[in-house]
């Protein structure tokens, strides 16, 4: 952890920011990846290049068909929801021309949007630095 003047501790890493995450929303699993589907960080910490492909896939081509089919604006959050009430949510953060993307599996009846917007917040301020 960083303390800065005010006396406030800040992750150092994305690791740390997705271990944060994960504790506050009590979720299983998250990775933190680039467009093209490869890991940045994951906690836990082992990579789980599986989970961040897939999850780019999905994101790319239900963002792509919602923009082209429906003229919205893009996608910020892709959420799909297991038969047992599991959570796999992926946030896109933009960076620079690309973006890369927050993924989480949260457990049943846990909310996931507070801990993943707390996170998206602190990753975007790390890359914009």
């Amino acid at each position: 952890m960083t303390r800065h003047s005010q006396g406030i501790e800040t992750p150092d890493t994305f690791t740390e920011i997705l271990e944060e995450m994960n504790q506050e929303g009590g979720f299983y699993r998250s990775v933190l990846a680039t467009s093209e589907g490869l890991p940045i960080a994951s906690a836990p910490e082992e990579p789980d290049q599986e989970l961040a492909s897939a999850m780019i896939a999905m994101l790319q081509k239900v963002g792509v068909e919602t923009q082209d089919h429906l003229s919205l604006a893009p996608v910020d959050e892709v959420t799909i929801r297991t038969e047992e009430k599991e959570h796999l949510v992926c946030r896109t953060i933009p960076s620079g021309k690309d973006w890369v993307c927050l993924c989480a599996l949260v457990p049943p009846g846990q909310y996931y949007r507070r801990a993943t917007n707390r996170a998206v917040r602190r990753i975007r301020e790390m890359i914009e630095e």
